[in-house]
């Protein structure tokens, strides 16, 4: 009996945690109603500091920060919301109505191929499931492989077969490997201040390599960017890189 009660003492702490955290929710939805929109963002921003985090938390974030003219800010929070699959649907009409405010629009190269499929597997299959598929399969070939030697089947007829299985969930697992180290290396980011420059070095006398405006789209490189502190390094989506500051940049 006596090993139940810490469980019991966390149960009640996560029960009155999300009780509190429901009626900070609750004043923060009041104080935007009544227009008090910097203190309405605060208070939301105190939930999700708590990792209290929802849909309808980064959804009305994103209402606050729209009606401060915090375009940049407005899209961070519904890029966010639209993760949740509760306000997806309004998440995507707001991102849609935002995109259309942003005076300056960026140039977009299309994605490859190769990059949509890896980021398909990262949102949807995952690293590791593609890991388990190419593992299942050469499992299989190896399998195979083995009953060959047992002569419980013929070898010289399935060599083919279970050498293309060996082959395959091998590629497969090193497809995993890689969508790994991209999911690692780079995330999405929004720029929510008004411009940064990107510039070829992370000096401030650097050569210029384009200008970033509030609302663009940028991908960050975690690995590059550890060698310079209060710096990123980014890619455009009109496939420029460069360095720019850290602030102003809020990663997905």
């Amino acid at each position: 009996m006596k090993r139940i009660w810490p469980f019991l003492a966390i149960m009640l702490f996560c029960s009155h945690l999300v009780y509190a955290q429901q009626g900070t929710f609750d004043e923060a939805n009041t104080l935007l109603e009544r227009g008090e929109l910097t203190e309405a963002l605060a208070m939301y921003r105190s939930i999700e500091y708590d990792g209290q985090v929802s849909g309808a938390l980064f959804l009305n974030m994103g209402i606050t920060a729209m009606q401060l003219d915090s375009l940049g800010l407005a899209k961070y929070y519904f890029l966010k919301s639209r993760e949740f699959d509760t306000t997806n649907e309004q998440a995507v009409l707001a991102l849609d109505y935002v995109n259309s405010q942003f005076s300056r629009q960026s140039a977009t190269l299309p994605k490859l191929p190769w990059d949509r499929a890896i980021e398909w597997i990262n949102n949807e299959i995952t690293a590791f499931g593609v890991l388990l598929i190419g593992f299942m399969i050469t499992l299989s070939g190896l399998t195979l492989l083995y009953l060959g030697w047992l002569d419980k089947l013929p070898l010289s007829r399935i060599f083919p077969y279970l050498l293309g299985l060996i082959i395959t969930g091998t590629a497969i697992a090193a497809l995993a490997f890689y969508a790994d180290y991209v999911n690692q290396r780079y995330d999405g980011a929004v720029l929510t201040s008004t411009s940064q420059r990107v510039l070829e070095q992370p000096d401030h006398e650097s050569a210029l390599i384009s200008i970033a405006y509030e609302g663009y789209d940028i991908t960050v490189d975690h690995w590059k960017s550890k060698e310079k502190e209060n710096w990123i390094y980014i890619r455009l989506e009109n496939g420029q890189f460069g360095w720019a500051q850290n602030e102003g940049i809020e990663i997905l």
